[in-house]
């Protein structure tokens, strides 16, 4: 993947671009790093979606802002396919809240150019960043990033029957894409990739949006406790974890950051992880204390189903935390999971949804047969 060189220049703007890979200098005064190494395009409603970080290292001794990122399409010998971007102009860069880079210290950008058009060659981008400096003295910064379209191997079915909610996905707002990996907990955990970069929370509700009758303050209120959550491919069961206690509305989760710090999974819960075998792993979490009844070792098939709906772990709500990613455990990045089957609520009637993309607000449920 490629490293990115920055070049400065006194009152003017002085761009050399790189190839990625190409060499890195220790004496540039600033370094962007493309995450994860090989970016995957997702498929999207209508678009393509890129999800990936930008790691921003100041090495100088001044404080630097970023003010442009700028993403070229390219063709054939480069020629120019489309170009988008974000600026001070309009002042559009403040979507990037963390703009500002101290003297020797790192930001983590989240791509602000994430959506792309349908079936356009996406295999060649350039990406420009500009920064200021003050006393008119700028840098600028180029990569060149070749993502690539990802179809995961296994066929994916929807963890639940519904008809469910996806609370939070991994769209350009989702927490799930936001992973803090420059946070200190994060640093302290030694956390190196998003495990969650494509993750779902999805819950159940009425028909006007609730998620509880009453009050909530009872966990068989929610609509979603207890529901069976379901295989959403066949594989073996490689961890599952049965017996930690369910949380309450309102309540901090039910460790100390002191536990945390000691096993971090404590924040999925009572989870169960399935090895599909072709380096795609299934991760089902926030399961209700006592309904999962697999072990490590076990077979299961599509559908299977493997607990139930519960409040364990780091929850503020009744609901399953879904991802595919290509390990297990914390040292992995997320994998795009299209599910096979869905249909999507469209006003009074159901329909298919393409490439089987579901996200964040959408009403989702496994096809009936």
């Amino acid at each position: 993947m490629g490293r990115n060189h920055l070049h400065s220049a006194l009152g003017t703007l002085c761009l050399l671009g790189v190839m990625a890979g190409a060499w890195a200098a220790p004496s540039m005064p600033v370094t962007v790093s493309v995450h994860p190494a090989q970016p995957l395009i997702e498929q999207g409603k209508g678009a393509q979606l890129l999800n990936i970080d930008f790691r921003i290292d100041n090495h100088s001794a001044d404080q630097i802002e970023l003010s442009e990122i700028e993403v070229s399409v390219l063709g054939r010998a480069d020629k120019l396919v489309a170009q988008y971007r974000v600026g001070a102009n309009g002042k559009s860069v403040l979507v990037v809240p963390n703009r500002l880079v101290a003297p020797g210290k790192s930001e983590l950008v989240f791509n602000p150019l994430h959506s792309f058009p349908a079936g356009m060659d996406l295999s060649r981008l350039r990406f420009d960043f500009k920064f200021d400096v003050g006393n008119d003295t700028k840098y600028e910064v180029r990569t060149l990033v070749s993502p690539k379209p990802y179809t995961p191997r296994v066929k994916l079915s929807l963890p639940l029957a519904g008809p469910a909610l996806v609370h939070d996905g991994h769209d350009f707002y989702g927490h799930h894409r936001r992973l803090p990996l420059l946070d200190p907990m994060a640093q302290a955990l030694k956390w190196q990739s998003n495990f969650m970069r494509y993750s779902y929370d999805f819950v159940i509700t009425d028909d006007q949006g609730r998620m509880y009758k009453n009050d909530g303050s009872k966990n068989e209120d929610w609509y979603g406790w207890g529901k069976p959550v379901l295989a959403p491919a066949a594989g073996k069961v490689i961890r599952a974890v049965a017996n930690l206690p369910d949380n309450a509305k309102g309540k901090r989760p039910p460790f100390t950051r002191e536990q945390f710090i000691a096993d971090p999974s404590l924040m999925w819960g009572n989870h169960v992880e399935i090895d599909h075998g072709n380096g795609e792993i299934s991760m089902l979490a926030h399961l209700k204390n006592g309904s999962v009844t697999l072990k490590p070792g076990d077979q299961v098939s599509t559908g299977q189903k493997i607990g139930e709906m519960g409040f364990s772990g780091d929850a503020f709500l009744v609901h399953l935390h879904y991802d595919l990613k290509n390990g297990p455990g914390f040292e992995a990045d997320g994998l795009p999971s299209p599910f096979h089957g869905v249909e999507r609520l469209q006003g009074a009637a159901w329909s298919g949804a393409p490439h089987g993309h579901v996200d964040s607000g959408d009403i989702v449920r496994q096809r009936r047969r």
